[in-house]
């Protein structure tokens, strides 16, 4: 398997937490975007790994927008645990989006370390004012 990433443990349990709490809300990925004045296509791009974790700031505007009155309840402090090897994938089908994360173990071995699906639909919800 050549096409991972290599990135802190911490990084991916964020995306994990941000991206169900997403999913259970009902807001598309630019819908999230949006609210934290970001471009289109910036929270599918954090949640691929393919850019730099979020700020601090942006963590904050995250979990005000998906309802999180505490940040600390929502992103509690994470013990750095090295980094990992993952492979972060995005497929379409028709109205559905597959999330995956498969860390890749040191003999080379895919481990599932999530599948979420996510319907495409509609539009999503309406973000808080």
């Amino acid at each position: 398997m050549n096409n991972f990433i290599k990135v802190e443990k911490t990084a991916v349990d964020v995306v994990y937490r941000i991206l169900t709490k997403r999913l259970a809300k009902g807001y598309t990925a630019e819908q999230v975007s949006g609210i934290i004045c970001r471009e289109p296509g910036y929270i599918t791009a954090v949640e691929l790994l393919q850019i730099p974790l979020y700020s601090d700031y942006e963590l904050q505007e995250i979990a005000w927008a998906l309802g999180e009155q505490e940040i600390d309840g929502f992103f509690p402090k994470l013990k750095q645990s090295g980094l990992l090897n993952v492979h972060m994938e995005k497929e379409i089908y028709g109205n559905t989006c597959i999330h995956s994360c498969d860390i890749i173990t040191e003999d080379g071995k895919e481990v599932p370390f999530f599948f979420l699906q996510e319907e495409l639909s509609g539009s999503g919800v309406n973000l808080p004012n």
